[in-house]
């Protein structure tokens, strides 16, 4: 019979610990520095927030196309940078396996970074009407189990954003966060929101999936411009 070489055996067992705990001391450090990384990208969301805000009462104080036309560049290039940092987010939200926590208060975050953008927009469609042909959108969706139609309907939206560019503004927003973030709540009060995908296009709600045919008739029934990209007669509502 052939004997255990258990020196071998514990040789081998040291070495695999060895390596599970270097993985693991490296994806921690991995983690820390995308939190750090997206913390320092929070901040200068909130530096943009400020800044428009600011911008936007100069606007309201006197509200003529040099200001308006400089405000609406300044939002667009703001709004660019909110998306690329949410698409790096969900990204590097689905890589960590060590801080997934400190990843669900960056998304708290970035959420309300959001809404702000949003009240923003509203604001300077008030202000500067001429300036600001764009449609609106806030998508509620939640995860595969309480919303299949979810994935089309994000596809959909990203169809349109990618023809429309700045002039859709879409704001994603979690259904599940509404218990770490009351604003989530509050919104989902607001617009009856109970079954998802729901769609807050402009003031009017939609709690269906609403296909690319659909989306397109939504969306050229709300633009004073025509937009070769939506291949429809803009009339404007």
């Amino acid at each position: 019979m052939r004997k255990v070489n258990k020196r071998r055996y514990l040789l081998a067992f040291i070495i695999t610990a060895a390596i599970f705990f270097i993985g693991f001391f490296f994806g921690f450090l991995m983690d820390l520095t995308r939190i750090n990384y997206f913390q320092s990208v929070n901040d200068v969301n909130q530096m943009n927030i400020r800044s428009l805000q600011l911008q936007n009462d100069l606007v309201k104080s006197s509200s003529g196309p040099n200001q308006c036309a400089a405000f609406r560049v300044m939002f667009n290039k703001a709004i660019v940078e909110l998306e690329q940092n949410r698409e790096r987010l969900e990204l590097y939200n689905q890589q960590s396996k060590v801080r997934s926590s400190d990843f669900d208060t960056l998304r708290r975050e970035y959420t309300l970074s959001q809404v702000n953008f949003w009240l923003i927009s509203k604001s300077l469609q008030e202000s500067c009407p001429n300036s600001s042909d764009f449609v609106t959108i806030i998508y509620f969706y939640s995860d595969d189990k309480n919303c299949p139609l979810c994935a089309n309907q994000a596809a959909v939206l990203d169809y349109y954003k990618a023809q429309l560019k700045e002039n859709l503004l879409i704001f994603a927003i979690d259904e599940k966060l509404d218990q770490q973030e009351p604003i989530v709540g509050m919104l989902k009060q607001t617009y009856n929101v109970a079954t998802y995908p729901t769609l807050v296009v402009g003031n009017t709600v939609f709690n269906n999936f609403v296909d690319k045919p659909k989306m397109q008739e939504i969306l050229c029934a709300r633009y004073n411009t025509n937009y070769p990209e939506l291949g429809c007669n803009v009339t404007g509502t």
